[in-house]
């Protein structure tokens, strides 16, 4: 069975290692020779912490490095022209062929221990491991304890291990890995020499890609490892599993790379973002039904339209952030801040949305909805009927005759709409609004037309919540421009809140079966409800 990629290029000794700063800082050690007995490695995972765990076990037991000795919880190394390679590595390096070595990479030596702390984090695991610690190594020079993920420990396994490493054992060596550092106790920390395994750079993955390809003689484009790079998320293992997975289908290409990783090249982000810019939330939603259909992933999605916010944010400011391409700025700056921030929010809700779009659906609707009409709201502006135009007046010299003289006017343009009108013509007024919306009719249909007055209809209700639901911008709008059809001139809602019941007339009390629209209200009303 062929090995794959990320244990095929595991690095095997520190000049293998991509993290460059952690390199540096392991090899100014031991060139010291003065190693410590714990070491805390801290990174996001995929980053290399364990594989140079690995390698640090190597060097101490390496058969080929001589003069190593255990002093006040260190190593010292003699100058000695034996010890270096003959190969010209550095004369701390493992080799890699002795028995100690082959045995460690090969995970059988007893020496060396990987303990994962997520499913050994008692107190009884920790013990347990203080009991084996005393006793001297079975065939190597110095016993390592690998413990991954160690935040995991419980309050009680971490006190346990503080005692051990306040007086350990001068043949045992600790190296405890954490992606979240934050959890670790104080007094755990300041025993450890910290080395810092910071998110890989672009340049550092492009650099391994590379390596793998020329000795897997893998053909490639530069934008389809750029690619990978970018979907790795600083993660060494991630980009060497994505390359692996694409070479399958041979030649690495930018758009094998966006299959694997779940982006459609047939949908432009720069697309997405123009919709955004021009607040066309139909078109913005549908777009984001087609790429989900057609298998992109939501997360990367998000993570990209952040990425393009941020950078276009960062341009209005003169920051060009390193090996991206110059943001096109199609924002302004207070319209970047509150599109990264919906879509923060939407990235962080994707893990736990039951349906997996929403969060998105919810982030487009917020930033652009107020700005789209609503089903059944559409064209109500353009449909009303026109307005009578003002009589001409005679203009008065007087500020408050002119103010007089419009209230006349307007009371004369609405003066023959009588209640006696508006009862008769009731019915009709509810069948025009059925069809645009359902919820208004059955909050008009609880309500009762009371006086005509001031150019407004006036019409009762018998419950705050219904008052509220009428006076909603959406709502009354639907009502006015249901009314105006049926009356023929611009008619104005205002509602009043009642003391009484609303009139019933005899029909309405007999025991008649219900009609098929009295269904639908009682329907509407479930559902408003929750009934």
């Amino acid at each position: 069975m062929e090995t794959t990629f990320y244990l095929k290029y595991r690095p095997q000794k520190f000049s293998d290692l991509d993290s460059t700063e952690a390199r540096e800082e392991l090899e100014k050690i031991f060139s010291s020779g003065k190693i410590p007995h714990a070491f805390l490695f801290i990174g996001p995972r995929g980053i290399g912490k364990t594989s140079a765990a690995r390698i640090v076990a190597k060097a101490v037991n390496c058969e080929r490095v001589y003069g190593l000795q255990s002093t006040d919880y260190g190593l010292r190394t003699t100058v000695d022209s034996g010890r270096k390679m003959g190969d010209g590595s550095k004369e701390y390096e493992p080799c890699n062929e002795c028995s100690a070595c082959k045995s460690i990479t090969e995970g059988t030596n007893v020496d060396v221990l990987e303990i994962d702390a997520a499913s050994n984090r008692g107190i009884e695991d920790i013990k347990e491991l203080r009991e084996k610690i005393k006793l001297a190594p079975a065939n190597l020079r110095f016993k390592v304890y690998i413990i991954d993920e160690v935040h995991m420990l419980t309050t009680e396994a971490f006190n346990a291990l503080l005692k051990t490493l306040e007086e350990p054992p001068k043949h045992a060596i600790f190296i405890l890995c954490t992606t979240d550092p934050e959890k670790l106790p104080k007094t755990i920390v300041s025993r450890c020499v910290v080395i810092n395994f910071k998110r890989a750079t672009k340049k550092e993955i492009l650099g391994r890609l590379e390596k793998i390809c020329q000795k897997e003689n893998i053909e490639f484009e530069p934008a389809g490892l750029e690619e990978i790079a970018k979907a790795s998320e600083g993660s060494f293992r991630d980009a060497n599993k994505i390359l692996e997975q694409v070479s399958f289908e041979g030649k690495v290409t930018l758009e094998k790379v966006r299959k694997i990783i779940g982006l459609a090249s047939e949908f432009s982000l720069d697309e997405f973002l123009n919709l955004l810019k021009e607040k066309k939330v139909k078109d913005a939603l549908e777009w984001v039904s087609r790429a989900y259909e057609n298998g992109m992933n939501l997360k990367i999605l998000t993570e990209r339209v952040l990425d393009k916010l941020r950078s276009s944010l960062l341009a209005c400011f003169g920051v060009q952030i390193e090996g991206e391409k110059e943001a096109k700025v199609d924002f302004t700056i207070e319209e970047l801040k509150e599109l990264i921030g919906l879509f923060s929010k939407a990235y962080g809700d994707l893990r736990t949305a039951v349906i997996p779009q929403l969060p998105l659906e919810m982030a487009i609707i917020e930033w652009g909805g107020k700005e789209e009409k609503l089903v059944g709201e559409e064209n109500i502006s353009e449909d009303l009927p026109p307005v009578s135009p003002k009589k001409v007046i005679e203009k008065k010299e007087s500020q408050e005759v002119r103010v007089e003289e419009k209230m006349v006017v307007k009371e004369k343009e609405t003066s023959n709409l009588s209640l006696e009108e508006v009862k008769l013509k009731w019915g009709e007024v509810l069948e025009k609004v059925k069809p645009m919306n359902h919820s208004v009719l059955a909050f008009l249909k609880a309500a009762q037309p009371f006086a005509c007055e001031e150019g407004c209809l006036v019409l009762e209700v018998f419950y705050k919540f219904h008052k509220d639901q009428l006076e909603k911008e959406t709502s009354r709008r639907i009502f006015e421009k249901a009314a105006s059809e049926v009356f023929g001139r611009q008619v104005k809602l205002k509602c009043r809140l009642g003391e009484g019941k609303r009139e019933q007339k005899k029909e309405e009390v007999t025991n008649q079966p219900l009609s098929n629209e009295d269904s639908d209200i009682i329907e509407v009303a479930k559902k408003l409800f929750s009934g």
